[in-house]
């Protein structure tokens, strides 16, 4: 896989830490083979999912739509990056200049 896809919320506190569990399992169960969920940490403020693909925005539609179901929209941002590259490049929420992951 050629790209690390980061998805982001916002997480102070240790329900979110069990809804991050719980997107992660029902990401890793929706991806099919076009990619692979590859953990998650959270801290800084921020829960983090880490997909790696070699199609990152096709892949980021795909979630998006899986999270769309659950309301899981809310407050989320998402940014991908090459291995190769330490930038990422934002694709969520439209007009996101900047993607870091802390």
């Amino acid at each position: 896989m050629k790209y690390q896809l980061v998805l982001q919320w916002p997480a102070v506190s240790e329900a979110d830490y069990d809804r991050m569990i719980s997107l992660e399992e029902m990401i890793e169960r929706g991806l099919g083979d076009v990619g692979i969920v590859d953990g998650h940490d959270i801290g800084s403020g921020e829960m983090n999912i880490f997909v790696h693909t070699d199609n990152p925005k096709p892949v980021f539609e795909k979630i998006k739509a899986l999270l769309a179901v659950g309301g899981h929209l809310q407050e989320l941002k998402a940014g991908y990056r090459n291995f190769e590259e330490d930038e990422y490049t934002a694709v969520y929420p439209d007009g996101l200049k900047h993607f870091a992951v802390i």
